[in-house]
């Protein structure tokens, strides 16, 4: 565990073990539960304030919906079981009185609450985040509606990707940072080849949701060229109704996420790993930008400016900017066993060397609220 050291803090107004009320649905492990690890890791007292368990039920380590009940109230934001988390929140923010309160994903929580938790919690700094795009031309506004009129109530906004600082100062923002994503040391790493059982092996894989944005076209192509493809993620049952009757990527059905060891074995199974940008979220990156060298395969993604000033191209990742690009710097790949080994190799060793975990963003997380506070004491 980390502590920060007495001079860290001296100059703020936080303790040198800082109590933390995360708060967000808490469904998947890679984001609240990865941030509350770290920053108990860090020296902070973390209480997690999520509420996945109330709307949701698993099945095969996927969260289904308890009930329709559950999942109108959930879209809508209203109705008895989000106005029971919402009183249940305040509840928590007194008995805690935490020093930091850091708002992850948390669309369910009304401006009303958050501007009493601000009452009650005078003292504290207040930090909003999402890793998804909630100023987006294709996000719902009904489903960012509290999120985004909540953001006049806290001190530091904290975005995702570079074009949402913009968009936060727009909404009378004054501290916005990003935060951006990572990988998971414990989680994401190389596996040795005679660990992974023989179905996630390949030359390709695609590990990611589905999107109407060419993806399919490109995967279809890898299998046509004669590459053997697996194809992990969740959404997909949305591409059936495009796929042609005679689309190679019908025989990759049903296809679902690949959680745990299957996703390390999914990466770590395939010569190449894809890595496709959301374009609903209007990404320049992803997690997985930093996943797939974390676990030393060679990553072909999608070209932005911003992955090339990360990593060097044609020497820590590989990008292509259409299918034509891609089909060649894959065969490349796929054929020239010492070239993409190199390239995962220096993938990895980037990764680490230049902070791309989730403690080095925690870490400069916890420094950027330390400054704010002490600018505020």
């Amino acid at each position: 565990m980390m502590v920060f050291k007495n001079d860290d803090l001296a100059s703020t107004a936080l303790p040198k073990s800082p109590k933390i009320l995360l708060v967000g649905d808490f469904a998947w492990p890679w984001y609240q539960e990865a941030c509350a690890l770290s920053l108990e890791h860090h020296g902070c007292i973390v209480t997690r304030f999520g509420w996945v368990s109330d709307f949701n039920r698993w099945v095969s380590a996927i969260p289904v919906y308890r009930s329709i009940f559950h999942r109108i109230q959930f879209r809508l934001r209203s109705g008895p079981v989000v106005w029971g988390i919402n009183r249940r929140l305040i509840k928590a923010a007194v008995e805690q009185n935490p020093d930091i309160v850091w708002f992850y994903n948390a669309t369910l929580i009304s401006p009303k609450v958050v501007r009493e938790m601000r009452v009650l919690l005078p003292n504290a700094v207040f930090c909003q985040y999402s890793n998804d795009n909630p100023f987006s031309k294709t996000a719902g506004y009904g489903f960012w509606s509290h999120y985004l009129k909540s953001s006049k109530y806290f001190d530091l906004h904290f975005a995702f990707r570079h074009r949402n600082l913009a968009d936060y100062q727009r909404l009378g923002a004054s501290h916005v940072h990003l935060f951006q994503a990572y990988f998971i040391r414990e989680d994401e790493y190389p596996v040795p080849a005679d660990q992974i059982p023989a179905k996630f092996k390949c030359d390709v894989v695609f590990a990611g949701h589905y999107e109407n944005d060419g993806r399919v076209n490109m995967l279809e192509a890898i299998c046509e060229a004669g590459y053997t493809l697996n194809l992990f993620g969740g959404g997909w049952d949305s591409a059936l109704k495009q796929l042609r009757p005679d689309s190679p990527l019908r025989d990759k059905y049903p296809v679902m996420p690949a959680m745990k060891e299957d996703y390390r074995y999914a990466i770590c199974g395939a010569k190449v790993a894809l890595c496709f940008l959301s374009a609903a979220n209007e990404d320049n990156y992803t997690r997985r930008s930093f996943q797939i060298p974390a676990m030393k395969t060679a990553m072909l993604s999608q070209h932005t400016d911003y992955l090339e000033a990360i990593y060097q191209p044609d020497i820590e990742a590989v990008f292509f900017k259409n299918k034509t690009e891609m089909l060649e710097k894959l065969r490349i790949l796929v054929e020239n066993d010492k070239k993409r080994q190199e390239i995962a190799d220096a993938g990895y060793q980037k990764v680490y060397s230049a902070g791309h975990d989730v403690n080095s963003r925690i870490k400069v997380f916890l420094n950027q609220v330390i400054e704010y506070s002490s600018t505020k004491k």
